[in-house]
């Protein structure tokens, strides 16, 4: 399984409520609708705890299936398709500062999944 993990921050004059609102309720689902060959898209927002300082404004997980799904997808990135999702970001990411990993996932414990995954809220 491969998967990508970006750090985003959000634009100069946005709130980090107006973020979150935004990329949960029309960036994710746009994602989940748009993106071709991706197997998990996951939203990280940040908690704030005593002691802890968050660099990043929120984490994006999405996992394909081999690194072929992945090539797929930055091809698609680079396309005419892709238009909706980049005028999306453009609304509430700072794209300059986003940082991506793509990573091999090695899964060592996982407990209580059973079938589709569905947002819950």
């Amino acid at each position: 399984m491969i998967k990508v993990i970006s750090l985003v921050y959000r634009k100069t004059g946005i709130s980090a409520k107006q973020f979150l609102s935004y990329w949960q309720d029309k960036h994710g689902p746009l994602a989940v609708e748009v993106i071709p060959g991706v197997l998990h898209y996951t939203q990280n927002h940040p908690l704030t705890s005593p002691g802890l300082e968050d660099d990043a404004d929120g984490i994006v997980e999405m996992w394909f299936e081999d690194l072929d799904a992945y090539e797929d997808y930055i091809e698609w990135r680079a396309g005419p398709d892709a238009q909706v999702m980049k005028e999306s970001e453009d609304k509430f990411l700072d794209e300059s500062r986003t940082r991506r990993y793509l990573v091999e996932e090695h899964v060592f414990k996982k407990v209580g999944l059973h079938g589709p995954v569905a947002r819950l809220d």
